[in-house]
């Protein structure tokens, strides 16, 4: 098509090899005014087809990994409340988390959830974006006409929040409660404890638990519990009133006997090297033995009722 207008004048346009170097350089790089998506999005776009493809076949092999992915995101976008945008979608956040919600799921609502979702997980902290970024490798198991994806099983992530949801929702529960406030269990109180942390997992319950307080690396379910809830601040005053009634200490030292309190009333279980690291060290550089140095008596007192209060289990033999 021959060119019309002023540029007619101006005759063929030939561009030298120079000329063409300089619009590589500085025009082709330019941006362009069409917008394009965050990566995470078009991650998530690709991990909600891979679902979809997925559900058409009937490959819960393939489905599952996805599945589990999507409600990891969801519960860190939990964390994000204060987003505006997240904070209006966190009822829908909530409710992919449970089984209910992927039971009979169709390909509609996975379209729902792509679109619901997409906008949403570069929000997520750069550390977390790695469960955007994993790619699980698809492998072909072949085609079951007819078979529908069962309802998914629970991750690890969503087992360990509605544990936590469970125990700090349920501290007037009589073992929790034992535990919050000092009390020795007995192995039935324990066992009881953990048929209904083993029932939060449904069919997956016991494994899901066992990995659970593994990574907490805590010695035991009751401290693992405790850890959690915490110790009730009225039980730990009480164990300690002896130091705090103590007119011959100081107040650095009263103020060190407060400190240990605070933190068993969040912690729930303190071992005694703790005491030597902050925010105790910040009362003495030299620990609590400088700190009680002429007290020997004292710190030792303290460190016995630490020790205390570590979660017990009643005999009931005989």
């Amino acid at each position: 098509m021959p060119i019309q207008g002023p540029l007619a004048a101006l005759g063929p346009l030939r561009l030298s090899e120079t000329d063409r170097e300089t619009l590589q350089r500085e025009v082709a790089g330019l941006p362009s005014e069409i917008a394009t998506d965050d990566i995470e999005s078009r991650l998530f776009d690709l991990t909600a087809l891979r679902m979809q493809l997925a559900l058409v076949e009937a490959d819960e092999n393939a489905f599952e990994p996805h599945r589990k992915r999507v409600v990891e995101i969801a519960m860190l976008l939990e964390e994000k409340a204060t987003i505006p945008a997240v904070a209006a979608q966190l009822e829908y956040l909530a409710g992919l988390q449970e089984s209910a919600f992927w039971e009979g799921i169709s390909l509609a609502g996975l379209e729902e959830l792509r679109l619901r979702l997409r906008g949403l997980v570069p929000f997520l902290d750069k550390k977390s974006r790695t469960i955007v970024y994993t790619d699980f490798k698809d492998e072909v198991l072949g085609v079951r006409d007819g078979e529908a994806v069962s309802i998914p099983k629970m991750t690890g992530a969503q087992y360990e929040k509605k544990v936590n949801d469970y125990l700090r929702q349920h501290l007037d529960h009589l073992v929790i409660r034992r535990l919050r406030t000092n009390q020795p269990l007995t192995a039935m109180d324990l066992k009881g404890l953990e048929t209904t942390l083993v029932e939060i997992g449904e069919e997956d319950g016991e494994t899901l638990l066992s990995a659970l307080l593994a990574r907490s690396e805590s010695p035991s379910l009751a401290h693992f519990v405790r850890g959690l809830v915490g110790l009730d601040r009225t039980a730990a005053q009480a164990a300690f009133s002896r130091f705090l009634n103590d007119r011959s200490l100081t107040p650095q030292q009263i103020r060190f006997v407060e400190m240990v309190i605070d933190q068993l009333t969040a912690r729930g279980v303190m071992d005694a090297s703790a005491l030597y690291e902050p925010p105790f060290s910040s009362l003495h550089a030299g620990g609590p033995d400088e700190l009680f140095a002429g007290r020997e008596n004292v710190i030792d007192a303290v460190f016995q009722t630490l020790a205390s209060l570590e979660p017990r289990i009643r005999d009931t033999a005989g």
